[in-house]
Parts: C-alpha cells; structure tokens; sequence
C-alpha cells in the first residue's frame, strides 16, 4: 500500500513539475530558517546551563537607590564573598571574581595577548567547568596558579597539556610568573562571557592600589555563590537583603541573590524591577521562525487546494472504485511528507552552507549537531508535523469531494475554497508586513543612535592602550605624536568612555537634600582631555598648564551633573567628592558613556592621570594609514614587548549596540527570506489562475481587450489581497515596536512613513510577481487558448 502511495506521488511530481518546484524550494526555504533560528535559540539557552550543580549557583547584586530612582548592578564589595560564606549558614561556597581584562602572556618568543580574569579558590567549584588537563582541587589555592582554555593553552604551548608549564603575565608593573595548574575543556557557547585566563583573585586583592577593595562602601567585582542544596533560594535573597548595610552605616544598597543560570536571559532590571531581558528577543525570533515555517506550509496548502480541480476526477474515480476517506487522506498526507522529507535534506545542505556566515551575524560558534541522535529524532520530528500541516487541509478537503460534484464539474466554483485561498494570502503578508515595518523601525533607530550626536568627536580618534613601558613613557610618546603634521592632539584618561568605569555616590554640595543620593561618573584625565576629544566648553575653562595647582583642586562638570547641584542653588559652584572640596571650573556639553538605552548620567571630570593607561589621539581628516603606521613605529620603539594595538573610537561606540544591529541584521534577512516565500506562493498561484482563465483571456483578446485591461483581470484579485494585509500587518508592528523602543532612553518616533514605505516595497514586489504570470498569459496565443481543453 506504502508503496504505491509512493508510486502516485512521484507520478503527481512529475505531472505537476512547477507546483512541485514552488512547494519543494518554499518548505525548503522554510525549514532553513527555522532549523538556523532553532540552533541560535539553542546556544542561547545553553548559557550558563549544563554545568554540575547550576541550580544552587546564585549571583549577589545590589539595588542602589539614588532618590527616586534604583540603580541594580554586579559590582559588590571585594570582601562580601569571604563574608558571606564566614556568617551565613546557606553559602557553602562563595567567590569574588573581577571584571574581563586584557594581559600580555610570554612564553619564550611566543607574546600572546589573552583576556581572562582574577577570581577567588572556589570560583571553579562553584563554577563547575569541565577540566581537560589538571585538578580542580589544586587550581587557584595559591598565587603563583594561572588556569587557561584549551584555546589558549595551544596559543601559548601549542598543546592543550600545559600543566606545570610557566608563563610570564607582562604589565605595566613588570614581569609576574605563573605556574598553569588547569586546562578547561573549550567552553563553545556555555559562557556569557568570553574569557581564556582564570588568575586568583589574591593577587589582585593584594596589590597596594586596591586597598579600595576592603572597603564595604566601594563596588567593583562580582559575588557568586554555591547554596547548601536544599536551600530555598528566594527566602535567602530576602534574608540578606540588608547585609551591606548592617556593616556600612548609611548604606544605600540592598542585596538580593540572583540564579546564575537565569541571568544570562533574564536578568534585566529597571528601577529595581525585573524585565523580560534577553529573553525578550529570543522570544521574537522564535516566533519569527514558526511564522517563517507557518508561510511555507500556506503556500502548500494554497497551491495543492488550487490545483483541486485537477485532481477532483482523480478522487471521483478512486471513489467509484471503492477506495475510502481515509485511504485517499492517507495518500495526499504522503504525498506532503515526501515532499516535505526532499525539502528538509535541502534545507539542511543550506544550513550547512550558510551556517559560517549566520555564526559571523550572531557572533556564535554554532554547528549542525549531525552525530547527535537527539538531533535526528527532533528534525524528523519537525519534517513529520511540517507534512502533516502542510498536508492536512488539502487532504481532508479533496478526500470530503463529492462524486457527483466532480463529474458535474462543479468543483472549480467553490466560493469556500477560494476564500480559504485568499485568508492564506492574507496571513502570509499580514506576517510579512509586520516584519518590514519592525526591520524600517530597527534600522532607523539604530541608525539614529550611530549618527547622533554624542557629546564629543568619535570620527578621527584613535584609542591606544599605554601597556608595559609607554605607561612610564607617557610624555615622550605625547611630545613626539605631536611632532607629526597629521596629529592634532594627544591625551590620556582612565576612562574608555565605553560604558560605565568608575563612579560615586559620594558627592556633597551646598543646598543638597541629606535624603538624595545621585551616582556621578568619575573621569580622571590628563591635560588637553577636552580638546583631544571634541567636547563643548559651555561656561568656564579647561583645565590649564598655567593655572597649575588651581586646576588640579577643581572639577569639571557635565551639563547634567551642573544642573543637579544648582537645581537649589543656581551661584553654587563647589562641591565634595569623598570628603574633598573642589570649585567647579568648566562645563561642558553632556556627552554619551553608555548606548542611548540609558539615561544621561551626572559625570565629573578630575585632572589626575596617575592611574590613565588610555592614550586618545586625534587624527586629522586623510593620510589615516600612513598615521597610524607613524604611530606604531613610535610605540614599538618606546615600549618593544608589547605588540601595538590601537582601537577607532567610532567603532568602539558602534560595538555598544552589537546586539542592535544583530537583530537588526537578522530581522532584515528573515524579512526578505518571508517575503521570497510568500512570493513564491502567489507566483504559483497567479500561475493557476492564468491556467483557469486561459479561454477567457483568449476570448477578450479576440473581441480586442487590451493587455493592461487582462493584467488587472488577473491581478486584481491578489492586490486586494495584499493591501488589506499591509493594513493589518502595519497596526500589528507598530504595536510591537512601540513597546521595543521603550527599552531606549533616546528614541525615534514611530514616524508615518514607515508603513508606507514597507507597504509600497510588499505591493511592487507582490505586483511584479503576479504580473509576469499574467503577462506570460496574455502573450499566449488566442487562438490556442480557445482550442484547448
């Protein structure tokens, strides 16, 4: 029986070669983007999930309240964890680990710059990464461990078994050795951030500049801790809600434990309230490759209900030979999977062929899982529903076809069908609507956000790190560059103004309410920081080699910090930073640190460069290259170890909203992949309408109908269709899109245009689609046409 259904299917492929082609390359189209969408979903769930014993790990971070609004963060203080695992009966494990840094490691003629962290003895038992080479016992109990990736032992040792080997860290501070004690198996997408090194956490406590550390006042590193099991979460985060303050009188930060597992996608905080997140987005490309998938089987069943006639006889005839309902629903339902199993091996040479190019957009490093029988079992899985969906209203209508009705020929007249043919359509752009739209929102926001104004110059500017001996070489690095016709300025801050680096709460000015606490922004510089970097001098002056001590002791300040403390006071011009008085002497414009989600923050500028390890240099417009290789030349010279690096602040600033223009990309790709499919559909529909209408398109050339009069007879039908989608899937994006841009501070207007233009793009897409079916059936000839049975 299995056979012979076969048998008629591959006859009907053969029949029907054009419907066979549009429903093959739709479902393969289809498939493709979901299995892509399917694997991206993946990776992003396996984030911090899959490692022993995750579900008793837990994050420490802090609400900070600053007036009205709530600051939450994961910077706590450098010694809650040893603390906390002292004093709290719950914590059986508990580190303190730093933020990712860059380093130079050696090992012999072999420089290698890695970026990794410092993090205390129980990090990796808590953290429960799998080991390749060493003991998890011995790695970080003493200062002289180092613990690489796999990846970056074969950068360093050119093998994976490095254990007891010695490699050199080389900063500004010298040389320090360190012994690797563990090798961690490569991490692929398991990690929300990407590191290589792993050094203990002691050695950075102990260095004399970060005394700050010990202070229960002042935030930096992270907090993770391993619960006792059986341990109820929730109840311990309320429970240790006041444990900086009961140390820290005039605290204002509560604690709370977060599930380190649910960070990743989860963890997103606004005025101490928790938002969807990551999650949000993994949400929307779900549902975009369901609705991807969705169109492909529309067209399926749009296609084989119109060819309904064709195969009316063929029921009617099976019928009078005694075949029943179910037999015939059987046979067409075979006939959907087979053509759904041709489409899912293409779609899986397609994945396989573009998968590099999907890793380069999302920034993962995916890859089919083709030895995984899990992986099988769940593709045949999809390829089963996808034939049954694309399958069963064909197969239940044309098995329900009366034997009467198909030798009276009434079938190709059902008002049913062909309203059911139509709602399809409709669907199908109502998705492919919503999609253009959201991608013109994406686009112009993201847009808005790259070319805005920031507060001071990116274009031209060139950041370069003051490692090894340029640190100590500062000024004859900075006299030199200056030499240079093609420099204009040159200067050195401990800032990146990349997101937020240092910051305070404890400013005091005259007329300040004692109950408000405001989070200022700290930027120590060296001279020429305002020059260097294009920033607007609005009231006072810059800081000035001739003023000498009177620059030193005050501060500049943004607009936004200027405002907060002559909101009570508008003559005020002092202010206390950590118990130190300065005068205001400048201020300037407000310039972006962060991406335009957030808000403008108060930030001050302090003339102290002790601890700047960042040099900014402007370029003048041309000669770029031939600059940047003078300037290499000169720090190669000044500082021969390390190798030269150099970052365009541009680029930096367009890095911050990397995840923007991910989803923008994407949305866009998949936007044009929903309107291919949905094109193919209504190509292959005007295809059978042309076919219908073959005998009348050939009496109304005869009686001189003109060939824009026959196009609009064909068309009309489909365009109606489609226009009415545009207003539907246009409301739909526009709700969509109104709630995405509340996530940035800074936003575009849902301007009116969009939906025009998305619509116009739909329309003459749709049109041109339509139009070469009927402009095939018009330059038919008449008289064919009316000969033809």
């Amino acid at each position: 029986m299995l056979s012979n259904y076969l048998k008629i299917a591959l006859r009907g492929f053969a029949k029907h070669k054009l419907t066979f082609f549009i429903n093959t390359l739709g479902l393969s189209l289809g498939l493709w983007a979901a299995i892509l969408i399917g694997l991206w979903i993946k990776s992003e769930y396996e984030v911090e999930k899959g490692l022993a014993e995750s579900d008793q790990v837990y994050r420490v971070m802090e609400h900070q309240s600053y007036g009205a609004d709530v600051f939450t963060t994961t910077s706590t203080p450098g010694i809650l964890a040893e603390a906390m695992k002292e004093n709290l009966a719950e914590v059986e494990k508990a580190a303190t680990y730093s933020w990712n840094e860059e380093h130079l490691f050696v090992n012999g003629e072999n420089r290698v710059k890695l970026t990794g962290f410092f993090a205390g003895k129980d990090y990796l038992h808590i953290m429960q990464y799998p080991f390749l080479h060493g003991n998890k016992q011995l790695a970080l109990t003493d200062k002289s461990h180092i613990v690489l990736t796999e990846e970056a032992a074969v950068k360093l040792f050119g093998t994976s078994d490095a254990i007891g080997e010695s490699v050199q860290l080389v900063s500004n501070e010298g040389e320090e050795l360190y012994v690797v004690q563990g090798v961690l198996q490569s991490l692929g997408n398991k990690a929300s951030s990407r590191f290589e090194y792993i050094l203990p956490y002691q050695v950075m406590f102990d260095k004399p500049y970060n005394e700050w550390l010990t202070y229960w006042g002042n935030n930096g590193p992270s907090t993770i801790l391993k619960l006792r099991a059986g341990t109820d979460g929730e109840k311990f985060s309320n429970s240790i809600e006041n444990f900086i303050a009961e140390r820290n009188e005039g605290s204002n930060v509560k604690l709370f434990a977060y599930p380190q597992s649910d960070l990743y996608l989860h963890g997103s905080w606004k005025d101490g309230k928790l938002q969807e997140g990551r999650i949000k987005t993994v949400k929307l490309f779900a549902m975009i490759g369901v609705f991807i998938l969705l169109i492909a089987c529309i067209n399926f069943m749009n296609l084989s209900t119109a060819k309904s006639q064709k195969r009316a006889k063929e029921v009617g005839v099976r019928k009078v030979s005694g075949a029943d309902k179910a037999s015939l629903v059987y046979q067409f339902l075979s006939e959907s999977i087979l053509i759904t199993f041709f489409s899912g091996i293409l779609a899986l040479l397609l994945v396989q062929i573009t998968l590099p190019i999907f890793n380069i957009l999302t920034g993962k490093d995916m890859h089919l899982p083709l030895g995984e029988g899990l992986f099988w079992v769940q593709f045949g899985a999809i390829l089963l529903v996808t034939g049954l969906v694309s399958g069963s209203y064909p197969a239940f209508y044309l098995s329900a076809t009366k034997v009467v009705s198909v030798f009276k020929n009434h079938i190709q007249g059902s008002k049913r069908v062909v309203w059911a043919r139509k709602g399809l359509v409709l669907f199908q752009f109502i998705l492919a609507t919503a999609l253009i739209v959201s991608t013109v929102v994406v686009f112009q926001q993201i847009n808005y956000a790259l070319k805005q104004s920031i507060g001071y110059e990116k274009d031209q500017l060139v950041l370069v790190p003051l490692e090894g001996e340029l640190f100590g070489k500062y000024e004859i690095f900075k006299t030199q560059l200056e030499n240079n016709p093609n420099i204009e300025s040159v200067t050195r801050t401990t800032h990146s103004l990349m997101g937020r680096s240092s910051n305070t709460g404890g400013v005091e000015w005259e007329g300040k309410d004692p109950d408000f606490t405001a989070l200022f922004e700290r930027i120590l510089v060296d001279y020429d920081f305002l020059s260097t970097m294009g920033m607007k001098l609005i009231d006072g002056e810059d800081f000035s080699r001739e003023k000498g001590s009177d620059s030193t002791q005050s501060v500049i300040l943004n607009r936004k910090a200027f405002e907060l403390i002559t909101q009570n006071n508008p003559e005020n011009r002092m202010l206390t930073i950590n118990g130190e008085t300065r005068q205001v002497s400048g201020v300037v414009e407000n310039f972006h640190f962060q991406s335009f989600h957030q808000v403008m923050e108060p930030a001050f500028i302090i003339l102290d460069p002790s601890y700047a390890s960042n040099a900014f240099i402007r370029i003048k417009a041309g000669e770029m290259e031939e600059t940047l290789a003078s300037i290499q030349s000169l720090a190669e010279e000044l500082n021969p170890v390390f190798p030269f690096s150099y970052q365009f602040m541009d680029e930096n600033y367009a890095r911050m909203y990397q995840d923007d223009v991910r989803l923008r990309d994407l949305a866009q790709y998949f936007s044009i992949l929903t309107i291919l499919i949905s094109c193919l559909g209504l190509l292959g529909l005007s295809a059978h309408v042309a076919e219908q209408k073959t005998k009348e398109i050939g009496i109304r050339k005869v009686l001189g109908a003109s060939t824009f009069h026959i196009l609009q007879l064909i068309n009309r039908e489909f365009i109606l269709v489609v226009m009415v989608s545009i207003l539907i899937g246009s409301a739909l994006a526009y709700w969509f899109m109104k709630d995405w841009l509340e996530g940035y501070a800074y936003r575009i207007d849902f301007e009116w245009w969009f939906i025009p233009l998305a619509g116009a793009l739909i329309l003459g897409i749709a049109l041109i689609t339509v139009s070469l079916q009927s402009i095939r059936a018009v330059r038919s000839n008449p008289v064919q046409a009316i000969k033809t049975e």
